[in-house]
């Protein structure tokens, strides 16, 4: 063992708490190292926790345009609970109508009606409605499928700001165009053929809000691109990264490192101006 202070070799046996050589207490210099290494590793962690908050706030919170890029990635979902379409049809004997919405499906699931269109399809007074029913509902299912991914690429796109917009830009145009789709197919439903007085059927709003939605996404998704909207990062952050890759990898050692390991002149300058007043200041007259 070497003394810290002075580099003198201290014998395994020798209990003394002082350097011989330099006087200087062993215990405590030691407990100042542990310390100062713990402030230098605290340092170099930090920095990676500083840096990924940078994003998030960049990526979600960081100005109107992210905020309204994060409701709308919820909504584009949520319109799908809007009617799309509905019908109705009347038989003697026999009434039952269908809304093309979240919880008209679910409802039309549950009580077998859905999985009945697949039967209705093959019955000549019925395969036109069933057919077109069928063909709205798969044009909501992928709208459903595009809005997940929406929701899944604006949850990651603190990786990669611009990335992430540059795609969600483009699977927003697709739910758009998938919009459109829903909306003729409504119509067509609207206008599916039947016997005088069996089917009532109407067009909802749901993919007129879908399309709405989906524009304004590939719109606020440009707008973030064109603005290159990027996270606000200290220079020293990520030299304190890279230095802690060097320590976790051992070609550098905290015992090696100064304290701090970066500053910057700002934090200079408020470190020399703290020690100027707890010392006095420079000017300090001396009795």
């Amino acid at each position: 063992m070497e003394c810290p202070n002075c580099g003198n070799r201290i014998g395994r046996f020798e209990l003394d708490q002082s350097c011989k050589n330099c006087g200087v207490n062993l215990f405590y210099i030691q407990q100042e190292k542990l310390l100062t290494n713990d402030a230098k590793r605290c340092e170099l962690e930090f920095a990676s926790f500083r840096i990924l908050t940078a994003k998030l706030k960049a990526a979600f919170t960081g100005g109107p345009l992210q905020i309204a890029r994060m409701a709308l990635a919820v909504v584009c979902v949520g319109v799908l609970f809007i009617p799309f379409a509905s019908f109705s049809v009347g038989l003697p004997l026999f009434e039952h109508s269908m809304s093309f919405g979240g919880y008209g499906l679910y409802k039309s699931f549950k009580d077998g009606s859905l999985p009945a269109l697949i039967d209705f399809a093959g019955i000549s007074i019925t395969s036109d409605l069933a057919l077109k029913s069928l063909l709205l509902v798969f044009t909501m299912l992928l709208i459903l499928l595009v809005g997940l991914a929406v929701i899944a690429a604006e949850l990651l796109s603190f990786i990669n700001i611009k990335k992430s917009a540059l795609a969600l830009s483009a699977i927003s145009a697709v739910g758009a165009v998938l919009s459109v789709l829903s909306v003729i197919c409504s119509y067509s439903l609207a206008g599916a053929s039947a016997p005088a007085g069996m089917l009532r059927a109407s067009i909802g709003f749901g993919g007129f809000a879908s399309l709405a939605v989906f524009a304004a996404l590939v719109v606020i998704n440009i707008l973030i691109v064109k603005r290159n909207i990027s996270p606000k990062i200290r220079e020293t952050d990520l030299l304190r990264v890279e230095m802690r890759k060097k320590v976790k990898r051992g070609e550098v050692s905290l015992d090696e490192l100064p304290l701090p390991v970066f500053e910057t002149d700002e934090e200079r300058e408020k470190g020399l101006a703290a020690e100027s007043f707890a010392g006095g200041g420079p000017n300090e007259r001396q009795d």
